[in-house]
C-alpha cells in the first residue's frame, strides 16, 4: 500500500496583509496549505521548515527584496528548486523582468494580477509538484522492493544452510537427550531418538508403530490421551496429556507428553513433533509436596490466627499502657494540683498575712525569703503539672491543648504554629490523649534528629468523616523505610509505637520524607465527635424570685450581700479545698466592708447558693468536682447578670482567662496573687457592674 501523498504547500510573501489575504482568496484549492510571510526573514525560516511546490513573492519589499530572497533560495539544496512567480506593481521594463529571470523566477506578473492567470499558472506547478512527488515515492518503492528481494533471496540460501545443519545438530541432540523425541508424519512414526528405543525395547525405529504405542498406554489413561491428540489434530494446536505407559520390562510409567503441529506452506497438518518426559519420580514427590503443603498451611492458618490474636492483644495492651500512663499523669497531676500546689498557696496567703503583721526587719526579712522559696516551689509544682498532662486537654480540648504543647515546645528552640481547618473537634478523651501523646512524640523527633527549628501543625477534617493531623517540618529529612541496620532503635521504636497506637484507633500514620526535604508525618484517625449531653448534676433552671432566700440553717449573716442599701460587700466563696476557703476568708476578714457571707464546694453549690443567698461578688475556682468554674460562672451570669464573678486559679493560662472571661467573669486571678490583688479584684468588679446592684462602695 502506497503512503499517503503530502498535502502541497504554497508560499505567498508580501510585505502588506491584505494582498497576502487576496492572493490565498485567489489560489485557494483543496489539498493546498497556504504559507503566508510578510518579510523575507519570515520566508526563509518557513522555507527551512516547510517543503514548498509553488513560491509566489513580491518585488518590492523593505530590507530584503523579493529578488534577494530568489538569490538565496537559489543558493540553498533544499529550495533551489522551488519555482517562483514574481509580483511587481512597478512599471513594465524588461531590466527588472530580467532581473527577475535571472534570480530563478519561473513567471513574472505584474499587477493587478488577472486572477485566472494567476490560478492557472498556479495549477500547473501544483501538478508539477505532485507529478514529481509521485515519481519519488515510486523511486523510493522501487529501491524497497528491490532491497527486500536481494534480502529474502540471501535469507533462503542461509535458512536452508542452517536448516541442514539444524536437522544434523537435531538428531544428534536428540539421541543423547535424557527424554523420549519423536516425530510423526502422515505415513506414521517418521523419528524417535534413542531414549525412546531404550524405553520400549526396539531395536530400530522402524519396528515402533503408532498403534502399537498406544496399547502401551495403561487403559484407564487411555481414553483421555487419544480425546486429547484428536482435539488437537482437529485444531491443530498444541497437544500435551499425563498418561501411563508400559515400559519394557513391563511396568508402567507416568509420562508427561507434549507435541506441536507442523504445518505446511500452504497450512495443511502434516504431523506433530514432541517430547514425553517421566514424571513419575516428580509425580510422587508432587503428591507428597500436596500432602506437605495442606498440612503446612493448616499449621499456618493456625499460627497465623495465633499471631494476628497475639497482635490485637499487643496492640490493645500498647494503647492502655499509654492510656494508663496518661491516666497516671493525669492522677499524679491532680494530687499536686489539688494538695501540694493548693497547701503552698495557703501557706502562701498565710505567710503574706504574717507579713503585714511583723515589724521586725530581720524576721520580716527571713519571711519575704521563705515567700520567695514558696513562690519558686509553687512555680515548680505548676512546671510538673504541666509536664504531666496538659491542662488544656479536658477542659478547652485538643486544638487548645496543641496550641499549649506548640508554646512549651519553644523552650526545646522549635517554633510550632498550629493551623486549622474545621474548627473545635470534639472528640472522646480517650482518643485524643492518644492523638496528643503521638504529636508530641512527633514534634520531640523533629527537635532530636531533624536539625529543624520550625515546625508546623494542621489540622483537618476529610470529606470521608476522618480527622487528619500534619505533623511537617524543614529539617534534614530521612529515608522513611531504612533497612534494619540503620536508624536507632528508640527512634524506630517510637514511630512504631505511634503507628500502633494509630491502628488501635482504626487509623494509620504515614511518612513523607526524603534526604534534605523535610518531613511530613500524617496521622488520620476516624472521627469521632463528642455530642453535647447535658450534664446530670447541673441544675435545672430556677425560677426567678422576688427577693433573697437566705439558705436554711446558714451561719451567715444575710443581711448583706446584694440588699439595697448595705454597706457591706456579701461574698460567696467557691472552692473544693476547705484550707483555701479557710484562708481566702481569713484575708477578707481583715477589710470592714467585706463579708464572706456563704461557701460552696464545687460549681453546683455555688449555683444554688447563690439563687439563694444573692451575694454581691462570688469568688470561683475553675478546677472542681461536678461542675466546674467555667460553666457554673456561665450559668449564675445568665441568672444573675448583676452579680460580679471573679476566678481563681492556680494554673492562670491564657486559654483559661478567655474561657472565663467569656463565661461573664470579670477578672481571673491566680492564687498566689490573691493575697495583694483580691481585695481591690472586688472593688474593680463591684464599679464595673451595673449600678443597680445596690451595693455600696463608700
Amino acid at each position: 500500500m502506497m503512503p499517503a501523498m503530502n498535502q502541497a504547500k504554497f508560499l505567498l510573501v508580501d510585505d502588506h496583509e491584505a494582498n497576502l489575504v487576496a492572493l490565498g482568496a485567489v489560489l485557494s484549492h483543496d489539498g493546498v496549505e497556504m504559507l503566508r510571510a510578510r518579510s523575507g526573514r519570515e520566508a526563509l525560516e518557513l522555507l527551512l521548515r516547510h517543503d514548498i511546490a509553488l513560491a509566489i513573492i513580491d518585488v518590492q519589499m523593505p530590507i530584503m527584496d523579493g529578488f534577494e530572497l530568489a538569490e538565496l533560495m537559489r543558493g540553498s539544496r533544499r529550495t533551489q528548486h522551488v519555482p517562483i512567480i514574481f509580483l511587481t506593481a512597478g512599471p513594465q521594463d524588461n531590466l527588472h523582468r530580467f532581473r527577475g529571470y535571472q534570480a530563478g523566477a519561473v513567471d513574472f506578473l505584474y499587477k493587478p494580477i488577472e486572477p485566472n492567470v494567476l490560478r492557472s499558472k498556479a495549477a500547473i506547478f501544483l501538478d508539477l509538484y505532485r507529478q514529481r512527488e509521485e515519481l519519488a515515492r515510486q523511486r523510493d518503492k522501487f529501491l524497497t522492493l528491490a532491497e527486500e528481494k536481494a534480502a529474502l533471496l540471501r535469507e533462503r540460501d542461509e535458512a536452508n544452510r542452517r536448516l541442514r545443519e539444524s536437522e544434523s545438530r537435531f538428531r544428534s541432540l536428540a539421541d543423547s537427550a535424557p527424554v523420549i523425541i519423536w516425530m510423526i508424519g502422515q505415513d506414521g512414526c517418521e523419528f524417535v531418538n534413542q531414549a525412546c528405543l531404550e524405553f520400549f525395547g526396539a531395536p530400530r525405529a522402524e519396528r515402533i508403530d503408532v498403534s502399537g504405542w498406544a496399547e502401551c498406554i495403561h487403559p484407564d489413561d487411555r481414553a483421555q490421551a487419544a480425546e486429547a491428540y484428536r482435539f488437537a489434530v482437529e485444531a491443530r494446536t498444541r497437544v500435551e496429556t499425563f498418561f501411563r505407559c508400559r515400559r519394557r520390562d513391563g511396568t508402567y510409567r507416568w509420562l508427561h507428553s507434549i507435541g506441536m503441529p507442523t504445518l505446511s506452506a500452504t497450512g495443511e497438518l502434516q504431523g506433530y513433533i514432541g517430547a514425553s518426559h517421566d514424571v513419575t519420580d516428580s509425580k510422587d514427590a508432587e503428591d507428597r509436596l500436596q500432602r506437605w503443603s495442606i498440612d503446612l498451611e493448616r499449621a499456618v492458618d493456625t499460627k497465623t490466627a495465633e499471631l494476628q490474636q497475639s497482635q490485637d492483644q499487643l496492640r490493645a495492651l500498647a494503647t492502655e499502657l499509654t492510656l494508663t500512663e496518661q491516666r497516671e499523669r493525669k492522677r499524679l497531676a491532680t494530687e499536686l494540683h489539688d494538695y501540694l500546689a493548693q497547701l503552698l498557696v495557703v501557706m502562701r496567703m498565710k505567710l503574706r498575712q504574717t507579713l503585714l503583721l511583723v515589724s521586725e526587719d530581720r524576721i520580716g526579712l527571713l519571711l519575704q525569703e521563705a515567700d520567695q522559696v514558696l513562690t519558686q516551689s509553687l512555680d515548680y509544682t505548676r512546671s510538673l503539672v504541666a509536664e504531666l498532662t496538659p491542662p488544656n486537654l479536658k477542659e478547652f480540648g485538643l486544638l487548645d491543648a496543641l496550641s499549649w504543647l506548640a508554646n512549651q515546645m519553644h523552650r526545646h528552640g522549635l517554633t510550632v504554629t498550629v493551623q486549622e481547618d474545621t474548627g473545635e473537634p470534639g472528640l472522646p478523651e480517650d482518643q485524643a490523649v492518644l492523638l496528643f501523646q503521638s504529636v508530641r512524640e512527633l514534634l520531640f523527633n523533629v527537635v532530636k534528629h531533624a536539625g529543624a527549628n520550625e515546625a508546623r501543625i494542621t489540622i483537618a477534617l476529610t470529606d470521608d468523616d476522618r480527622l487528619e493531623i500534619l505533623v511537617e517540618d524543614d529539617g534534614c529529612g530521612f529515608v522513611p523505610s531504612p533497612p534494619p541496620d540503620r536508624g536507632t532503635a528508640s527512634s524506630q521504636f517510637g514511630l512504631f509505637s505511634i503507628r500502633e497506637r494509630m491502628a488501635a484507633m482504626g487509623g494509620r500514620l504515614n511518612i513523607e520524607s526524603a534526604v534534605g526535604s523535610g518531613t511530613r508525618a500524617i496521622l488520620t484517625t476516624p472521627y469521632r465527635a463528642v455530642r453535647d449531653e447535658p450534664s446530670s448534676t447541673a441544675p435545672g433552671p430556677v425560677p426567678a424570685q422576688d427577693g433573697p432566700a437566705p439558705a436554711q440553717n446558714s451561719p451567715f449573716d444575710s443581711r448583706v450581700g446584694n440588699q439595697p442599701g448595705s454597706s457591706v460587700i456579701g461574698i460567696l466563696l467557691v472552692d473544693d479545698h476547705q484550707m483555701v476557703r479557710e484562708g481566702l476568708r481569713s484575708l477578707l476578714e481583715n477589710y470592714d466592708d467585706v463579708a464572706v457571707i456563704g461557701e460552696a464546694a464545687d460549681g453546683s453549690e455555688a449555683i444554688q447558693s447563690v439563687d439563694s443567698l444573692h451575694p454581691a461578688v462570688v469568688i470561683m475556682d475553675i478546677n472542681m468536682p461536678k461542675t466546674n468554674g467555667i460553666d457554673a460562672t456561665s450559668e449564675i451570669k445568665s441568672r444573675h447578670p448583676h452579680i460580679a464573678v471573679i476566678g481563681l486559679s492556680v494554673q492562670n493560662s491564657e486559654e483559661a482567662q478567655d474561657a472565663m472571661l467569656k463565661a461573664g467573669a470579670a477578672r481571673l486571678l491566680s492564687k498566689e496573687a490573691a493575697v495583694d490583688e483580691l481585695y481591690e479584684a472586688i472593688r474593680q468588679a463591684l464599679a464595673d457592674e451595673n449600678p443597680r446592684c445596690g451595693t455600696s462602695l463608700t
